[in-house]
């Protein structure tokens, strides 16, 4: 029997997408659940279903792309 999450992914054709759980995350990024919460709270893209959240990878690297800091140059 498919899962509920399962069911959605087929219906909706995300399957040629790469989406991540918080666990994934952690370990792609190595940082903490409660870092990744924190950058959720700082307009980290997600998407929820139900009680699970995931991350779309591209999304992800997009959002962290938006926050590489330039150098400024000698002062």
């Amino acid at each position: 029997m498919l899962s509920f999450f399962t069911l959605v992914v087929l219906s909706s054709g995300l399957m040629d997408k790469t989406y991540l759980t918080k666990k994934d995350l952690m370990g792609y990024l190595s940082i903490s659940k409660a870092t990744v919460e924190k950058l959720m709270k700082q307009g980290l893209p997600h998407v929820k279903l139900e009680r699970r959240v995931l991350f779309r990878k591209a999304d992800v690297d997009k959002w962290l792309e938006s926050k590489i800091v330039r150098g400024q140059g000698p002062r």
